[in-house]
């Protein structure tokens, strides 16, 4: 009770009616106080005019009332009445007749020089009407009355003292505010104990209860007086119930629209957002305070590209769901792709009450779709080139029966065909490799094995057909790359003199075979390194040296290497010399020399054979290094092949960057047997594989295509998968990713790409779709070791029996929803094949 009493809210309270109180009181006092004075001032005012009333009588009755009566009768009223200051018989003019010496005033000519006072004297004889008013002179404060007497030319002046009168007015006006402040207090204090008894009490003892409820539960008091109060108790209770019920609600709201990577938002019937869950903050990149609380359009102003704002605005415009899928931005500016459904929400009377918002980021599934549609134009693009090349080449055909005069057009269609040659050749390239791939592989199991010596020379020249055959697919790939442009350096700290010697080490028994001999030469300071690209620099060398040693009979071939000083310190110019004492070149022939399938003559192409691209290449590459090739011939004598190449020098203490040599380190995981998945759809290749993996001492298990591969993994255990990538139903990369993917024990397991797709930025391809190696086809068993074992040493996974365990602990998943949705995407792969 007495916490109560003195708590905040009866504090308040009180303070309140006391104030208030006081300002009535104040305010009364006020009102009693200027009544009490205006009352003062009509009694003096009384007073001083009966002197004034006592001479006009006098005038009126007596007949010959003179100036000498009129002195006796002020005289007598000065003496008579102490509340007089002074009475003072005056003529019309202002002049004191009588009363100077009776007054009370010291100082009577001052009086009558006041100003108020002369005005009120002229006004009382020219209107002929009294006038009073307060005046204060000499430190008196008085109340004048002036008047004139009827009949006659004189007046009275009277001023009456204030200052008992004043004193009975403070007085009175403070008695007054004592007793009305005592009733004041008496009744506000009681008025506040029924007040707080009835109202104040119960109202702090209901918010005790609502500050006390915890979770949301209510315990209203008992005490509580029957009423509004008690009926407000009752509701309080209500709605503390009612909370409580949509806490838990919201709660588990919360937890789902949280809990999910979908974007959610819930905004009012005018599109004001009222709340968000994380996912829609982490998706956008927004923060709270930047979107709750406010409406879409002016969230657009700063953040144009939010596109689930534009959408709900739409909806809030016209009252309709929306579903679509559009290019939004996150707040950062990044792109995505998004499917936003909106959902007005209705009340019982149909009226919307809310929208929900639910945002998907589908980047992944639209650039995939997107993929496919540009795979499939592309697809439509080689296959209307094919058709188109087809057309020209018997376009061509028929032209070359044309007379002479055509010979200008016929020229430069031929030219067209030429590039759309190369064109087709790159394409074709691909399906050479894949049955070259059977034939040489086979030719390589055979010659490790027993085999007679007729045999051996059989298989040995079907092995060298086929590297020769190679090395014109590889060249014609080359001649494609450097056409369409596709074909990059990869320049890295090389020696040049090591380049020189290799080439000339590997080319020495070609020449020893045919009697020649091979020298090599170096003149002045050879930079010991340089950055260049060491491959097409070989490619270079091996074409020129292979060239001369082919066309010399007889003789010597001899490579010489110089370097010259250029301005910059850190650049110098390689100058590659090739000489042969060979055939010679006509020089008629010398201006087409580097041009694609041209050689001397045609007995030429008999009798050494080749294809007349090697030169192509090496000027093409030479341009491509920044470089330039010369040649100097004479026919019967030799040539002379000079090439100069613009390197950048490396300074002698540089570290060698370049990797150890394949072969130098051992690699692990070579000696034990492998259980080996191979994705293969060609039966040659199938065949070979198995004797390769065979004669390895590997177990092989082949799949046709990518359903078939991801069914084996869930059927058996494997070590590596060997991947091809052109495939039916699935192809390679596709398989990939859906392996690495799923949440299955052998979705790490290592894959190597073994392919006849070898272009320019196909190996990056494979990687960047989870693959750990890659091997070309036709390849080299040695190679397809040495990556399968490296696969296997990066992946860190050792065969063991414990992929067995794994296997056998990942049964156990069997039924789940990926599981099933796994199942559900390869029987809707093998239905639409067929």
């Amino acid at each position: 009770m007495l916490r109560s009493l003195v708590g905040p809210t009866a504090r308040d309270v009180a303070l309140k009616m006391f104030a208030l109180l006081i300002a009535l009181v104040l305010i009364q006092s006020l009102v009693d106080y200027y009544q009490l004075r205006s009352v003062m001032f009509t009694s003096v005012e009384q007073r001083a005019s009966m002197v004034a009333d006592h001479l006009a009588m006098r005038s009126q009755l007596d007949g010959d009332f003179n100036v000498g009566e009129a002195s006796q009768a002020v005289s007598r009223e000065a003496l008579w009445h102490d509340d007089l200051l002074g009475v003072y018989l005056i003529d019309d003019t202002g002049n004191v007749l009588e009363g100077a010496e009776t007054a009370r005033i010291a100082n009577t000519p001052a009086l009558f020089a006041h100003p108020e006072i002369r005005t009120a004297i002229n006004a009382s004889f020219i209107l002929e009407r009294p006038q009073s008013f307060k005046a204060s002179f000499d430190g008196i404060d008085g109340w004048v009355y002036v008047a004139a007497i009827p009949g006659t030319r004189l007046g009275s002046l009277t001023v009456v003292s204030l200052q008992s009168m004043q004193s009975e007015l403070a007085a009175a006006a403070l008695s007054s505010l004592v007793r009305r402040m005592l009733t004041t207090v008496i009744l506000m204090g009681a008025l506040f104990l029924v007040l707080h008894a009835a109202v104040i009490g119960p109202v702090q003892r209901l918010a005790t209860a609502v500050r006390n409820s915890v979770g949301g539960y209510f315990d209203p008091p008992s005490d509580i007086p029957k009423g509004e109060l008690s009926d407000l108790a009752l509701l309080f209770g209500q709605v503390f119930g009612r909370l409580q019920h949509s806490l838990r609600d919201n709660e588990q709201l919360a937890l789902v629209a949280n809990g999910t990577d979908a974007g959610v938002l819930i905004a009012d019937r005018t599109g004001q957002i009222v709340w968000a869950n994380a996912g829609y903050l982490r998706m956008t990149g927004l923060e709270r305070e930047d979107i709750e609380g406010r409406l879409p359009r002016d969230i657009l102003v700063r953040h144009a590209g939010i596109g689930a704002l534009k959408i709900l605005a739409e909806s809030a415009a016209d009252g309709e769901g929306r579903n679509v899928e559009m290019i939004g931005l996150t707040k950062q500016g990044t792109q995505y792709w998004a499917s936003i459904e909106i959902r007005p929400v209705r009340d019982a009377k149909g009226s919307i009450r809310n929208y929900i918002v639910v945002e998907n980021d589908v980047s992944r599934a639209k650039q995939t779709e997107i993929k496919l549609k540009r795979s499939q134009l592309e697809l439509q693009d080689r296959v209307l080139d094919l058709q188109h090349t087809s057309l020209q080449l018997e376009q061509e055909r028929a032209k070359l029966t044309r007379t002479a005069q055509d010979l200008s057009i016929a020229k430069e269609a031929a030219e067209n065909a030429n590039r759309a040659k190369s064109a087709f050749l790159a394409t074709m390239s691909h399906e050479l490799r894949t049955p070259m791939n059977g034939v040489l592989g086979m030719a390589d199991l055979l010659l490790s094995g027993p085999l007679t010596q007729e045999q051996r020379d059989g298989v040995t020249t079907i092995r060298e057909s086929g590297e020769c055959l190679l090395t014109i697919l590889n060249d014609i790939l080359d001649l494609s790359k450097l056409e369409a442009g596709r074909l990059e350096l990869e320049p890295e700290p090389t020696s040049p003199m090591t380049v020189l010697e290799t080439v000339v080490e590997v080319l020495r028994p070609n020449a020893k075979e045919k009697g020649l001999v091979l020298t090599k030469s170096e003149e002045g300071h050879i930079p010991q390194r340089i950055m260049s690209d060491p491959t097409r620099l070989r490619q270079i060398l091996f074409n020129l040296v292979g060239n001369a040693i082919k066309f010399t009979p007889q003789g010597e071939v001899s490579v010489s290497l110089a370097a010259r000083a250029c301005d910059d310190p850190d650049t110098a110019e390689l100058v590659f010399t090739v000489r042969d004492t060979g055939i010679g070149i006509p020089e008629a022939m010398l201006p087409r020399l580097f041009t694609r399938f041209q050689q001397a003559d045609s007995s030429i192409s008999r009798t050494y054979g080749g294809t007349g691209l090697g030169l192509a290449i090496t000027r093409e590459l030479t341009t491509l290094m920044n470089g330039t090739i010369e040649v100097e011939s004479t026919e019967g004598k030799g040539s002379c092949f000079t090439v100069r190449l613009p390197v950048r020098v490396l300074s002698e203490g540089k570290a060698d960057t370049q990797p150890a040599a394949a072969g130098q380190t051992p690699l692990p995981g070579t000696n034990a047997p492998l259980r080996v998945l191979l994705a293969e759809d060609q039966p040659v290749n199938q065949k070979l594989m198995c004797a390769v993996m065979e004669r390895l001492g590997h177990q092989l298990t082949i799949a046709e295509n990518g359903v078939e591969v991801i069914r084996k993994l869930r059927e058996q255990s494997f070590d590596i998968i060997l991947m091809d990538i052109q495939m039916p139903l699935m192809d390679g990369i596709q398989t990939t990713k859906v392996i690495r993917a799923v949440d299955e024990p052998w979705n790490d397991i290592p894959i190597v790409a073994l392919t006849a797709h070898a272009m320019e930025g196909h190996c990056e391809l494979y990687m960047a779709a989870g693959m750990n190696g890659f091997v070309s086809k036709p390849f080299k068993i040695d190679v397809l070791v040495e990556e399968m074992a490296r696969a296997l040493s990066e992946a860190s996974m050792p065969p063991s029996p414990s992929r067995e365990t794994e296997k056998a602990a990942s049964g156990e998943a069997k039924g789940s929803p990926a599981e099933d949705a796994l199942e559900k995407m390869l029987e809707e792969l093998e239905r639409m094949a067929g």
